[in-house]
């Protein structure tokens, strides 16, 4: 059986301390407990001691013994600091053709510019990092080599010196351990190489030292990110975890994770991956453009020439003229002068500034104000449970997609940076001293939650174009922290139709008497407008786009009803009428009314939703002559808090020629 005085060994000549077999983890405490066994012995006597302890849980290193790098990945139960590297032992990293040192060059004399600077006592050929023992700064550029050895290359910058600190952190609480979880490390925005779990230690929990400071400078203020975020490519997620820690006091920490099954996150990543037709995109700023072809397509790609900027569109605020853009997912710098293409849409418009950052943008419920959001995503009418299980799949362990959060520096300047899905917690963080606005973390899943079939977003997150089914499946939280619900949409559905069939859906005002007066119209609507102004607010429960029927009251024969489509409407305005007006309406008492369906059916079924405001009385009829006649079908019904579905009745007409 390995022990500790088989896996580490005492290097007198070189005053090293290295791990040098197999693979077995011990305490510090052991370490420290062996060298103090070792170095108390009478042939000993005339060498300094390694380490020293503090605590039962803190050591340092002493008298200028040197431990390598990968030495300290085979401890755990304690901290370690050096005491004596400041002035002793220099750090360096070379470029240049660099030339991999050896094992054999442990111990040799580094050669500055062919002068002897000290002794090789580590190395990292990955990283072209040598540790050498002097008491001299080794100058940028010098020519490194080593006496009768291998290593070389060029100084890349000043060598440094300093002390060192390898706080410990260990994990507890309750975590999923069934299958092959694993704790991962973010340090100074990347991944920690683990080497952790502990082989045979029967535990997915961790027991490390993790290297916060060096040569005297901590790494990112010694802050560390500890995640598990468990999504195997077989399905059967867990719910994520993360804890962030301030490791500058060194010692032995404690980083508390708890995870456990997700019941809604089942699906293995070959199929969640194939839900990649959502957009997520992240709010960067705004620019402004001289020209504008017309509209661009919501959540298109963008590129500018000769900048080669990219970015997702996400509003504009003209289709002609000057205006200004707001992206997400910016990558590169957009000039102020070059042109801006859609990737779908084909649309250009002349950037006339560079991006001004921002970390919001305003989006609303139909009809319904405006509140601020930072994230936005378009769902490609999927259901919101594959929308959830694509959210976790892109932000799992090992996850490289690309998200864009928001940071504001004291002084209130913002930035926005690329980010690994797997390191994304929120979308803009605040680090002034006094905050303006700090988001709260989702640690379970960083976009948001799912439960009881219904989606909770993160703070600041903004979905749509969700599958219909899922339209109030839904809550979000505003980038002020305000939940906002979406209002209660319900549909109108007839079905057992035949392409061909005209369909129309009524309010009224009792039995089968039709609303003809929902509205009065406004002054001003006159022949050849393509817009309908009534008076008073429109109801939130007319359809986005539909038809609406204008009645003259002054014309006393057939025409004085017509019909029109519209494309939108807001206020008390209608938008996009089709055909234009036919007459100008002048009379104080013309109508306005907006059946809920009022249109030829192109398939088995039409459907249309509204916003429910209250209970409507509504008369619905369904008629065709062209083959197979029919005969006319009419019912009455209520449009209610959970909408109105009916089958229209069939019945041939015979008697039709």
């Amino acid at each position: 059986m390995a022990t500790i005085s088989s896996d580490f060994t005492i290097d007198y000549v070189n005053k090293r301390v290295y791990h040098s077999a197999n693979s077995n983890v011990y305490t510090v405490n052991a370490l420290y407990s062996y060298l103090q066994d070792t170095f108390d012995e009478l042939a000993q006597m005339d060498d300094t001691i390694p380490m020293s302890a503090q605590t039962p849980t803190d050591y340092t290193l002493i008298n200028g013994w040197f431990m390598d790098e990968p030495s300290f990945q085979y401890l755990k139960g304690g901290a370690i600091q050096t005491s004596g590297y400041s002035g002793a032992i220099q750090i360096l990293l070379l470029d240049g053709t660099y030339v991999n040192a050896v094992a054999g060059d442990i111990g040799k004399t580094v050669l500055d510019d062919g002068g002897g600077a000290g002794e090789l006592l580590a190395y990292d050929n990955t990283l072209n990092k040598w540790w050498i023992r002097s008491a001299s700064t080794i100058a940028n550029n010098s020519v490194m080599t080593i006496s009768t050895g291998t290593g070389a290359g060029d100084a890349n910058g000043a060598s440094v010196t300093g002390e060192n600190l390898y706080p410990n952190v260990y994990t507890l609480g309750s975590i999923e351990e069934d299958d092959t979880q694993q704790i991962y490390i973010i340090q100074n925005g990347a991944r920690l190489t683990e080497w952790w779990p502990e082989t045979g230690a029967g535990t997915r929990q961790i027991d490390v030292l993790i290297k916060v400071k060096e040569a005297g400078t901590e790494i990112d203020l010694a802050k560390i990110t500890v995640f598990l975020r468990h999504y195997p490519a077989g399905g059967s997620a867990d719910l994520y975890d993360h804890f962030g820690i301030d490791l500058t006091a060194g010692g032995r920490n404690a980083v508390p994770l708890a995870t456990s099954p997700d019941l809604n996150n089942l699906t293995a990543t070959a199929t969640v991956s194939g839900y990649s037709d959502i957009t997520i995109a992240f709010v960067n700023g705004t620019l402004t453009y001289s020209a504008i072809s017309g509209a661009f397509t919501n959540l298109e790609p963008v590129s500018q020439a000769v900048s080669g900027a990219t970015g997702i569109f996400l509003y504009q605020t003209t289709t002609t003229g000057a205006g200004t853009m707001t992206l997400g997912n910016v990558v590169g710098t957009f000039n102020g002068t070059n042109v801006i293409t859609g990737g779908t849409s084909s649309a250009t418009a002349t950037s006339s500034s560079t991006l001004t950052e921002a970390y919001t943008m305003s989006k609303n419920f139909e009809q319904g104000s405006s509140f601020p959001y930072s994230v936005i995503i378009g769902c490609a009418t999927r259901v919101l449970t594959q929308a959830y299980e694509y959210f976790k799949y892109v932000t799992r362990v090992g996850s490289t997609f690309s998200t864009y959060p928001t940071a504001k520096a004291q002084g209130g300047a913002i930035t926005h940076s690329a980010l690994q899905g797997q390191q994304y917690i929120r979308a803009h963080e605040d680090n002034q001293t006094t905050p303006d606005n700090t988001y709260s973390p989702v640690k379970a899943s960083p976009l948001g939650t799912f439960a009881g079939g219904k989606f909770f977003g993160a703070q600041g997150v903004w979905i749509e174009n969700m599958a219909a089914a899922d339209v109030q499946n839904f809550q979000l939280i505003d980038a002020n922290g305000v939940t906002r619900t979406p209002p209660n949409k319900q549909s109108v559905t007839i079905t057992n139709l035949l392409s061909g069939d005209r369909v129309s859906v009524f309010r009224t005002t009792s039995g089968t008497t039709i609303d003809k007066a929902m509205y009065s119209l406004a002054a001003g609507n006159n022949s050849g407008n393509s817009t309908v102004v009534v008076s008073g607010a429109i109801s939130n429960d007319t359809p986005s786009s539909g038809a609406i029927r204008l009645v003259d009251t002054s014309d006393l024969t057939a025409t004085r009803e017509t019909r029109y489509t519209y494309t939108s409407w807001s206020g008390s305005t209608f938008s996009g009428v089709s055909p234009t007006l036919d007459r100008s309406y002048t009379a104080s008492d013309d109508k306005a009314y907006v059946p809920f369906i009022d249109e030829q059916a192109s398939s088995t079924s039409i459907t249309v939703q509204v916003i429910y405001v209250s209970d409507r009385t509504i008369l619905l009829r369904v008629r065709r002559k062209a083959s197979v006649a029919i005969l006319p079908f009419e019912t009455t019904g209520t449009f209610g808090s959970t909408g109105f579905s009916t089958s229209a009745i069939r019945t041939t007409d015979t008697i039709v020629t």
